[in-house]
């Protein structure tokens, strides 16, 4: 029994958990899709299509919604508590399945393994599967920047990434930005009114909130599809740059982004309150490391190299089972799971388990100058106080 005036337990919450879990199932389902031939065309890719809008979204807005202390942190705290866990599994883990790709091209394409340069140019570019890392340790560095900025102008550096859209085509990273950044500074600024939101989302009134605003951007985006105009030439700016539809596209994501999360925030809340489907989908939520890490190494080796070496002819509708799309799609979801599991269990292996979960560096390093001046304060208090209490018993 807990002892009398002992702090209560505060539980976790179920929905990000289960949004994370709705994401990296999502995110699995696509890249799947993209490696069994015609995968993008089958009924499965479809569905994952409809959820384009609420996948990765979700997950920036879950983890900045988790990211709200690091306004609070020194510079030193954020590197050694935040930032660390980043890197490290970036920095180790990219290079192997960058490697195990450009083997791939070299058996099947004949083309040369690339040198050391080639691997430092993809992790700097965040040009891999694992790009996710790269951008969570560059927007907790943005957010932690706003620390002492008002409310709505923390709120306002979401969008900055806007102006630099025209760089895009030099650094695939800044539309990424332009499209998870503002999830990710809202999950964090606004998570007193998203709290609040997920606690009556299931209310009327929110459910029609949330509709009005997804059938408002599916609106957006269906207009956009159908006025869509690519640009004959790409527009070159006086500044540098240069501005197409690629970029126009990335806006509009911007938009029918914001405009869905509502929806899928109630759809979260709603998932967490299955029976059987939320405890899984916590489960993979909380696990979503292993799962992004593991799942693209898993294909290349177990269903890239042998599809290719076996010279599999795959499509839809095939009349032989081992010729189907649809067969591939579950094979490779199969192949995808056993990476995953193969990396979540290397998260128990000794000294094995810190490419994935570092160990923590924080108390290694110098407290920050925020509690050295802090110390330095009480310290001078502490003589200000022994000099008086001196002073009082001298008279």
């Amino acid at each position: 029994m807990p002892t009398a005036g002992a702090a209560p337990v505060k539980e976790r919450l179920a929905w990000p958990d289960v949004a994370k879990g709705v994401s990296i199932i999502g995110v699995v389902l696509l890249h799947v899709s993209l490696a069994v031939p015609q995968g993008m065309e089958s009924l499965a890719a479809e569905i994952n299509h409809v959820l384009d809008p609420l996948r990765m979204p979700l997950f920036f807005l879950v983890s900045g919604f988790f990211s709200v202390k690091i306004l609070k942190y020194s510079f030193a705290e954020l590197f050694t508590r935040r930032l660390w866990f980043f890197l490290v599994p970036y920095v180790i883990w990219v290079p192997i399945e960058l490697w195990t790709k450009f083997r791939e091209y070299n058996i099947f394409h004949e083309t040369p393994m690339p040198g050391p340069w080639t691997y430092v140019r993809h992790l700097v570019e965040a040009r891999n599967m694992a790009w996710f890392l790269f951008a969570l340790t560059v927007f907790s560095l943005i957010l932690w920047s706003t620390r002492k900025f008002s409310h709505w102008a923390g709120i306002a550096v979401a969008f900055v990434p806007l102006l630099l859209l025209p760089l895009n085509s030099e650094w695939h990273m800044i539309g990424k930005a332009v499209m998870y950044l503002p999830m990710f500074i809202l999950g964090a600024r606004l998570r007193s009114m998203i709290n609040e939101f997920a606690a009556t989302a299931l209310e009327p009134r929110r459910i029609v909130f949330g509709a009005v605003f997804y059938v408002t951007g599916f609106g957006v985006s269906t207009l956009a599809v159908a006025l869509h105009t690519p640009f004959a030439e790409r527009l070159l700016l006086p500044l540098g740059g240069s501005f197409g539809t690629q970029e126009m596209q990335m806006i509009i994501n911007m938009t029918v982004h914001l405009l869905m999360l509502p929806a899928a925030i109630i759809g979260a809340v709603l998932l967490a309150k299955v029976p059987v489907v939320s405890p899984v989908l916590q489960s993979l939520g909380r696990n979503t490391l292993p799962i992004y890490l593991g799942h693209p190494i898993a294909l290349t080796v177990l269903y890239h190299y042998n599809v290719r070496a076996e010279d599999w002819q795959i499509q839809l509708g095939a009349e032989d089972v081992w010729s189907r799309t649809s067969t591939w799609m579950v094979v490779a979801m199969a192949i995808s799971a056993i990476g995953a599991i193969l990396f979540w269990l290397m998260m128990k292996v000794p000294v094995l388990k810190w490419t994935l979960t570092p160990p923590r560096i924080d108390r290694l390093i110098p407290a920050s100058r925020g509690a050295d001046r802090s110390s330095r304060a009480a310290q001078g208090q502490a003589v200000q106080l022994r000099e008086g209490a001196g002073a009082s018993r001298r008279r």
